[in-house]
């Protein structure tokens, strides 16, 4: 059970005895029914409805970016249309569900645009599952035909042999391209994906027809098409893409009224926005999260914007897909960030004078590494066309939220939301405040209310909100967990607090095996206080022989340039130590071990692109872990295997 007290004393936050803090004020309440009650009344009804309702007077403008090519809404739609009639050809009716393994491509969202029409459901996943249960996903959906990608078919390969599955249209990266012509061969050659193998992958399996030949087959179609859909019809499948590895992830069911609402709440009447109708949105996220598909797609298009579709999702190729698309609006996971501002600080000539809105996404995004990332933003001149001043205008922000929570629901431009001066009067980056659809609140581990400042686990409630996990109503009843009043949340399943204006502030991840009276964030805190040298550090506990408890492995990275000799390094870990034992104790501080990262080797990353704690808690203890010691009346760097619980463990009068 988790001992709050102790945690408290820990990190240093004074509770303040303002009572539970609200949640929802009452102008929030009426703000939250009248929205509600639009969606209800103008809105009910599929997503492809909604995008052509708010698309229908721009229709000569452009929808969809991708390698040099540009579609309007209005060839959009009508690609969409006759997705749909061939669908209809192959006897796919409302409810059915289809399989698909697709990168972000224009045909993914044609086929998506398609299924909605039809009022079927769209299973995406990615092809890096577990074979067996990539065939038990495609034998769970009952449509009797799946889409997949010449590139990603030979992984599941075997999967779709095993499975029922009657009729499988194959797509390229390479079907969109205007004339077959790659504009950007230079820089997608380099990791040789932009290839059109279609024709292999049909000679391969028999039951394989290229998208052109599923094109052709509506061609005569002259049934119906569209179906009678509402806000609660189930029509998205995704998974999860959490920052544990799991070839098995939970799928996840969304109904349309996540999309639509996402949609609503971005729209500059209703939450008081800016107008995103002449940006350019870049989706690069795995299809498989509803991140991808609801915050970046649906989202893109629900605005009027434009959607830049980039297929190659690869940290070291994500500079280059800022370069190529020149995004606007941008949302990544903190390591693709820190990976293209490591490239633009250490020489490489870019600029990104359109990316306006640059949003760290799935992950807490720590102080060291904001400064870091907003200083590569002002050397890019990031937003310089967008909002012409003498210097960038750009700041790094955060994006909230949860898959099962539908995406991105947190208000943008965290870095803009405080009228104090950036990082002033806290010891961390600046909290989260939610769109006013969103409650939120924190619970202790008797599911009461907390302070303010005082930490519990983060739950939250919006429309946004999952149906359920498919297949899996154990984990859809431990996700929504009932609060000591008996009201129902969502868990995010990560520590935070709510400030005293009701500011978001999430911490860790809450583990698997449930709270901890010593969150893994507690020790990170203490070392992340050195901004001027540490970049990074995650924190895991990892078994030691000889040892009654875990050990606590401060896994770090350094700012790139403070590391420049072992000497330095060394001194930023004693420091780094001294303030684990002036912080937490030295009970706690004697298990601390630290492990050095390169600036090239960074973190081990989860497919989704997160960092990846279970292969840094599977690395354990090695001799790369070191412990400095005060030892004859200096410190020295030890080993494990050499670190003695005897040593005198310092002189913080050194």
């Amino acid at each position: 059970m988790i001992n709050l007290k102790k945690i408290q004393e820990l990190i240093g936050k004074k509770i303040k005895l303002l009572g539970k803090s609200g949640i929802l004020k009452e102008s929030n309440e009426d703000f939250i029914a009248r929205v509600l009650d639009d969606l209800e009344k103008n809105h009910n009804h599929s997503w492809y409805q909604e995008l052509y309702t708010r698309n229908k007077d721009n229709l000569s403008d452009i929808a969809l970016k991708y390698r040099g090519r540009e579609i309007t809404y209005d060839e959009m739609f009508s690609t969409m249309r006759d997705y749909a009639k061939s669908l209809k050809k192959l006897g796919i009716e409302k409810g059915m569900e289809i399989p698909i393994c697709m990168s972000n491509t224009p045909e993914l969202v044609y086929l998506l645009g398609a299924i909605s029409i039809i009022g079927a459901k769209a299973n995406i996943f990615a092809n890096n599952f577990d074979q067996q249960y990539i065939t038990e996903i495609i034998n769970d959906c009952d449509a009797n035909v799946m889409f997949v990608e010449d590139g990603k078919y030979p992984k599941i390969a075997e999967a779709i042999r095993n499975s029922k599955v009657e009729n499988i249209v194959v797509s390229s990266l390479r079907s969109s391209l205007l004339n077959d012509i790659d504009p950007y061969q230079g820089f997608d050659d380099i990791h040789g994906r932009m290839v059109d193998t279609i024709d292999d992958v049909c000679r391969d399996n028999s039951k394989c027809m290229s998208i052109t030949d599923f094109y052709d087959l509506g061609k005569n179609y002259q049934g119906e098409i569209f179906s009678d859909c509402g806000l609660d019809d189930e029509f998205l499948i995704t998974y999860t893409s959490g920052s544990t590895h799991s070839s098995r992830p939970k799928a996840i069911v969304h109904a349309v009224r996540s999309l639509i609402t996402i949609g609503r709440c971005h729209d500059p009447e209703v939450q008081k926005t800016t107008s995103m109708k002449d940006f350019t949105i870049q989706a690069h996220i795995p299809t498989y999260s509803n991140t991808d598909i609801i915050s970046s797609i649906s989202d893109a298009l629900m605005q009027g914007s434009k959607l830049a579709l980039e297929p190659i999702y690869d940290k070291d190729f994500f500079l280059n897909s800022l370069i190529i698309n020149q995004p606007t609006y941008v949302v990544a996971t903190r390591s693709f960030w820190i990976q293209a501002a490591k490239e633009i600080l250490g020489g490489r000539n870019v600029k990104l004078p359109n990316l306006l809105l640059a949003f760290a996404v799935g992950e807490p995004l720590e102080k060291n590494e904001e400064k870091f990332l907003n200083k590569a933003l002002r050397k890019a001149k990031a937003g310089k066309n967008m909002i012409p001043l003498p210097v960038s205008p750009v700041t790094m922000s955060v994006a909230g939220g949860d898959c099962e929570h539908g995406g991105i629901f947190w208000l943008l431009f965290r870095s803009l939301q405080s009228k104090t001066p950036g990082y002033a009067f806290k010891d961390e980056p600046r909290g989260l405040n939610p769109f006013q659809m969103v409650e939120v609140a924190v619970l202790d581990s008797d599911g009461n209310h907390c302070l303010p400042n005082e930490l519990g686990r983060l739950v939250a409630n919006s429309p946004c909100n999952m149906k359920k996990y498919k297949n899996n109503p154990e984990a859809t009843e431990e996700f929504f967990i009932k609060d000591a009043d008996g009201k129902v949340w969502g868990d995010c399943n990560v520590y935070g607090y709510l400030d005293e204006n009701g500011a978001i502030y999430m911490k860790g991840r809450i583990p698997e095996k449930g709270e901890e009276e010593i969150p893994n964030f507690v020790v990170a805190d203490s070392i992340l206080r050195d901004t001027k040298n540490i970049l990074s550090c995650e924190v895991v506990k990892a078994e030691c022989e000889g040892s009654d408890e875990p050990l606590f492995i401060a896994h770090v990275e350094m700012q790139p340039g403070k590391a420049k000799t072992i000497s330095s390094i060394l001194d930023t870990i004693v420091s780094a130590d001294i303030r684990c034992t002036e912080m937490l104790g030295e009970e706690i501080a004697d298990k601390v071990f630290f492990r050095v990262h390169s600036n090239q080797e960074s973190f081990p990353l989860t497919s989704s692109g997160k960092r990846d704690f279970t292969a840094l808690e599977d690395e354990g203890i090695t001799e790369k872990c070191i412990k400095p010691v005060y030892r004859d009346g200096e410190f020295v760097i030890t080993t494990p295997s050499q670190y003695s619980s005897t040593d005198a463990h310092k002189k913080l009068s050194k």
